[in-house]
């Protein structure tokens, strides 16, 4: 399996989709009847039943790397909250997103800069080309497009707001509760990079 993988960038961040498909799971369906649910009645307003099934593919990617106390927890959190579980769920089943959010916006949120700027994002990628072969094989094409994917989940996550070019970062009051949770589960690090401690 490859270390770092861009094939995120032909998803989205698909919060409403995420917390449907955790109700259907709930609810007692399969990963196969969501799918079949997905292409045949597209439940999840795909533009095309291909689409549907990259779709369902990605969100059991997700919510199979939360725990079961995780996911019982989600129906009980506030949307900014929610966000952000849907966004640990994608930083679990992606490092390049994981890295980032730890090495970078965390970053911000300890120097209390609260802004990331454009050559941050470029700063980080570039660091990532001269450690890793396989992102130092992707095209600028690919790069370019991994940079807009995490911006546009950072946006997406609530946790920045893009103005005049920048991404304005906004603090997430994180869940006592979720926060406890990653803490008895040794995931400090999911804490710290989405509050900035440590």
């Amino acid at each position: 399996m490859k270390e770092y993988n861009a094939g995120i960038v032909s998803t989205a961040f698909w919060y409403d989709e995420f917390r449907q498909y955790l109700q259907l799971i709930n609810s007692g369906l399969t990963v196969d009847e969501i799918r079949q649910k997905a292409i045949e009645q597209n439940v999840f307003l795909a533009s095309t039943p291909p689409r549907a099934k990259r779709m369902v593919g990605a969100l059991a990617r997700r919510v199979e790397s939360l725990d079961a106390d995780e996911k019982e927890l989600f129906v009980a959190l506030d949307i900014p909250n929610q966000k952000a579980l849907n966004l640990v769920a994608i930083m679990n089943t992606n490092k390049l997103i994981r890295e980032f959010m730890y090495e970078i916006y965390r970053n911000e949120l300890i120097l209390g800069d609260s802004v990331i700027e454009p050559h941050e994002y470029v700063a980080f990628f570039n660091k990532k080309q001269s450690e890793s072969a396989e992102v130092a094989a992707w095209t600028d094409k690919t790069v370019h497009r991994m940079k807009g994917i995490i911006h546009t989940f950072l946006i997406d996550a609530g946790l920045v707001v893009e103005k005049n070019g920048k991404d304005y970062i906004k603090r997430l009051q994180l869940n006592r509760r979720l926060r406890q949770l990653f803490i008895n589960k040794g995931q400090q690090r999911l804490v710290d990079s989405l509050t900035g401690e440590n």
